[in-house]
């Protein structure tokens, strides 16, 4: 059932992520009240727009859109914990956290009454309010119908991604934990690398972007022959990878490197070809990351 509000939306959380949503909210024309277990945080927000409240239960009832930005999603229940009933309320927990945690939140919410939406933030809180930042949320497509206006003032790149809760989370843990943060440390040993044996830096900035093009190219074959269960090639194989790659991690040492993200790749190479994936391409390695 609707309830009665004094504001747009309620942000619970004033960290540097939450202080970044509020400010966003507010700046596209929101009423935004704020909470925060250290009330001089929410306190610090105040403004025309943005108005501090001192008890969770006053902060939730104020609005209708409840964002809840907390480390971890132990501290979001910890916090909404006095809170009994959120019938008449849409909550979004925008925090990180493993999949099936998002899934325990989001019945835990339901049994309370609320829609509920999960949110999985990929940028820094200078990006919130600009296309620097993305946004993708799973769950309630009612409450994504009704408050997608609002959410995406928090970057036009918001995205609703699916029904099941935890798709977002899926996503942030596949794209962010497993691809982005493991890519751009291997960037680091890479330019660590070729700066160290003199390679320009402006060499190096002007033909980078060749190599991320090449990344996405490749990432398109990977998941069409992972999805398809096809990774016959006529281009190349697994084991002309490794064949490529034999002795480089010995080059590195030499240098004075210890490269373990390049050392790991290596070692994954090696035993796909042991395993007898050798012949086929490279997204057949997935058969040896695959438990079971």
């Amino acid at each position: 059932m609707d309830k009665t509000t004094s504001h747009d939306v309620t942000v619970l959380g004033c960290g540097l992520m939450g202080s970044a949503l509020a400010r966003a909210l507010a700046g596209g024309g929101k009423t935004v009240a704020v909470w925060n277990r250290t009330h001089h945080r929410a306190a610090a927000l105040a403004d025309n727009a943005i108005a501090p409240m001192r008890e969770i239960g006053d902060a939730i009832a104020a609005a209708p859109l409840v964002l809840a930005c907390f480390a971890t999603y132990d501290a979001a229940l910890a916090a909404l914990e006095p809170v009994p009933d959120l019938t008449g309320t849409t909550l979004v927990n925008v925090g990180t956290g493993a999949p099936s945690e998002v899934e325990s939140f989001g019945l835990w919410a339901g049994e309370r009454g609320a829609e509920y939406l999960d949110g999985s933030i990929l940028g820094y809180p200078e990006e919130i309010g600009t296309e620097g930042a993305a946004i993708l949320y799973s769950g309630s497509e009612t409450a994504w119908a009704e408050h997608g206006e609002s959410l995406t003032l928090l970057t036009p790149v918001s995205v609703w991604v699916s029904r099941d809760v935890k798709i977002a989370s899926v996503l942030n843990v596949g794209l962010v934990g497993m691809f982005l943060v493991p890519a751009v440390s291997a960037y680091v040993e890479a330019s660590t690398y070729m700066l160290g044996q003199g390679v320009d830096q402006a060499l190096l900035d002007a033909l980078t972007p060749a190599a991320f093009a090449s990344v996405q190219s490749e990432t398109a074959r990977v998941v069409t022959a992972i999805a398809s269960g096809d990774f016959t090639t006529d281009q190349a194989t697994i084991a002309t990878y490794a064949q490529g790659l034999d002795g480089a991690i010995d080059v590195m040492k030499e240098t004075g490197l210890n490269p373990r993200v390049f050392a790991a790749t290596i070692e994954n190479l090696t035993a796909a070809v042991d395993a007898g994936l050798g012949d086929l391409g490279f997204a057949a390695q997935t058969k040896i990351i695959t438990i079971g």
